[in-house]
């Protein structure tokens, strides 16, 4: 199935974004200097508030300004009263608190140990981001994703499928202020993309599975470019077909954690999701909650999930590899 490349953004564009930041930190602080106190800003719509922000949580840089985030709505009426002459005053309340004794992230990082004396030092790996944004409590981005990748090993475990690789769940930290807890993981372990200069244990991973696109049922999975796989996750579709789960797209798919394994030239692969309400109204708004959860769906992407790693783990050889391509490491978020 032929489907655009999405949340992809090249390397010239990234560049234009970082020098956007620079500038808005630039004003932020001649603001500061000037006595401002504090910045509101407003969008959402129908009670939806959308908290977005890509500075300030590195150590070590010049405060900024306390910020608040409102309803369209109510951003419309300050200036409706604003532009009809009235003197408008705000009362915010915003405690905040800089943990400078650990600025570090923390992955939590879980394996079934393989079986077969040749394979299980090769290894099959999952995971998602526990990190959300701050107006919801992260239910769809990414709890979902969490729950489905812990479940789907629970049911590997639960059954007794004895995987002849070791199967390792990451649940990442970081991946909100740009992949840095699966970023850090890589390097750590794997290498750099960008050198091209690898570690032993990056010959010995199989493939790299990630859900983050909120609590849709699995339609397919992004092949990102990697033509030999796409053949392998058809077949391994088709007990699926009557559950929705269809497509196998050459797309590519980015802002999230597997490019940090496809950026080493470990096999990478995001599935596809039903949309749902994700963009529209819950991803990094205060409507990321519990309530939006979708559970059958996420059952059904969980079996799914665990399908894929099962048979990745059991594979007499690994999954094909693509043919690597250095370039900068593409962050979370633009």
């Amino acid at each position: 199935m032929k489907m655009p490349d999405t949340y992809m953004m090249g390397r010239k564009l990234i560049d234009y974004y970082m020098g956007q930041l620079k500038s808005q930190d630039y004003a932020v602080q001649k603001l500061k200097a000037s006595g401002v106190l504090a910045l509101i800003s407003s969008n959402g719509r129908d009670g939806t508030v959308v908290v977005q922000s890509f500075t300030g949580y590195k150590a070590g840089g010049k405060e900024g300004l306390p910020e608040a985030t409102i309803s369209g709505v109510d951003g419309l009426k300050l200036k409706r009263l604003i532009e009809s002459g009235h003197t408008v005053e705000l009362s915010l309340n915003i405690k905040g608190k800089f943990y400078s004794d650990d600025t570090k992230g923390y992955n939590a990082v879980a394996e079934i140990p393989g079986t077969d004396p040749k394979l299980k030092a090769q290894l099959v790996m999952l995971g998602g981001h526990m990190d959300s944004w701050p107006a919801g409590t992260g239910a769809t981005d990414n709890g979902a994703g969490c729950i489905v990748m812990m479940e789907a090993v629970r049911l590997l475990d639960s059954l007794h499928l004895k995987p002849k690789r070791t199967v390792r769940i990451a649940l990442w930290s970081g991946e909100e202020e740009g992949l840095l807890g699966s970023y850090a993981y890589v390097k750590n372990h794997f290498g750099s993309g960008e050198t091209g200069i690898f570690k032993p244990e990056q010959a010995k991973v199989s493939a790299y599975f990630n859900l983050d696109n909120g609590s849709g049922k699995i339609r397919g999975v992004y092949a990102q470019k990697n033509e030999a796989v796409k053949p392998i996750f058809e077949q391994w579709l088709v007990p699926f077909a009557d559950m929705g789960a269809k497509t196998v797209t050459m797309s590519n798919t980015g802002s999230t954690d597997h490019l940090s394994f496809d950026w080493v030239d470990i096999p990478g692969f995001q599935f596809i999701q039903d949309p749902l309400d994700y963009e529209t109204k819950t991803h990094h708004t205060n409507m990321d909650t519990y309530d939006y959860l979708q559970i059958d769906d996420l059952k059904q992407a969980a079996v799914i999930v665990a399908s894929f790693v099962y048979q990745t783990a059991n594979r007499p050889e690994m999954l094909p590899r693509k043919a690597l391509v250095k370039e900068q490491f593409v962050f979370d978020g633009f």
